[in-house]
């Protein structure tokens, strides 16, 4: 066999030329398509930068109380539904009471309460008397009703089955307690008035309270704020006065005592001199049709 040692060498030069001459114009097209895809990518990006800015997280807005002033007409009224009491003194029931809600109510205390709204006009003379020649008056079982549901919201039951003893604030032939009892056929409270019963004068209400803050809540609903303490006086055997002043209805908690006191000292003792020692009653009301009723109260 001949060897062609000069041809072979020529020819695997040759192939090799060729090899390098293929990689070198694959390496080219490879950088084209990468310099292409950043250029691509670069213009994406600045494209989306302009046409999609990035938005603002947009941060929820919280609703807020609003703050009232305290001679606002609807605080003023809801003020007056809390401490409201008949013979001129408030009823012990939202400071007596850790907390209170609807349940927390007797059918009594819900009379007591929903007849503070009662006027004159509201009873009519059936031409009847009693067995005691009294006259017999009648309030409609809706006009009790709307009176009910005006402090106690539309979910308030309460029984009928019930004689009711009331001191009202005005007085019908010079007669101002009424006693009423339901008359199912008419569908009405039947009411004789008689005179009222004279209590010994007390010489200073066992509790005395300020309002200061009241609240619009976000849902309409208002929140009052008041400050409470408890007075108890001890008459001592020179006839002066032994005085307790606290912050709980159970005189626990004494803020100050003090001996030796005259009827005119404790005449003159105020709320406002234990303004940030009292206790902190708050009563929150709900709104409904434009109805601003009771919903709880709580003490602390």
């Amino acid at each position: 066999m001949d060897f062609k040692i000069g041809e072979d060498i020529q020819e695997e030069n040759n192939n090799s030329n060729n090899n390098k001459k293929l990689f070198g114009g694959n390496f080219n097209i490879i950088i084209i398509v990468v310099v292409a895809l950043v250029a691509f990518l670069v213009v994406f990006l600045i494209a989306n930068a302009i046409f999609n800015p990035k938005q603002k997280k947009v941060e929820p807005v919280v609703p807020t109380s609003e703050k009232l002033s305290l001679t606002e007409n609807n605080v003023k009224i809801l003020y007056q539904y809390v401490t409201y009491g008949t013979k001129g003194i408030r009823n012990d029931k939202f400071i007596k009471n850790k907390s209170v809600k609807l349940k927390d109510f007797t059918d009594e205390e819900i009379y007591y309460y929903a007849l503070q709204f009662a006027q004159v006009e509201d009873f009519d003379f059936t031409g009847n008397v009693d067995e005691n020649n009294n006259k017999i008056y009648t309030i409609t079982s809706r006009t009790v009703k709307k009176y009910v549901e005006r402090y106690f919201g539309k979910n308030v039951k309460y029984s009928t089955d019930l004689v009711i003893t009331y001191p009202f604030s005005f007085s019908i032939n010079g007669k101002s307690v009424g006693i009423l009892k339901y008359n199912e056929e008419t569908d009405s409270y039947d009411t004789v008035f008689t005179e009222e019963t004279k209590e010994d004068e007390l010489l200073i209400e066992p509790y005395a309270g300020k309002l200061i803050e009241a609240y619009k809540e976000p849902d309409g609903g208002y929140k009052l704020v008041e400050k409470v303490i408890f007075i108890n006086t001890e008459k001592q055997e020179d006839g002066k006065y032994k005085v307790i002043i606290s912050k709980d209805y159970e005189g626990n908690n004494v803020i100050e005592s003090s001996v030796d006191q005259t009827e005119e000292d404790i005449k003159k003792i105020k709320v406002n001199k234990y303004i940030n020692k009292g206790a902190t009653v708050t009563y929150n009301f709900k709104l409904n049709s434009n109805v601003l009723y009771f919903d709880s109260s709580e003490i602390k």
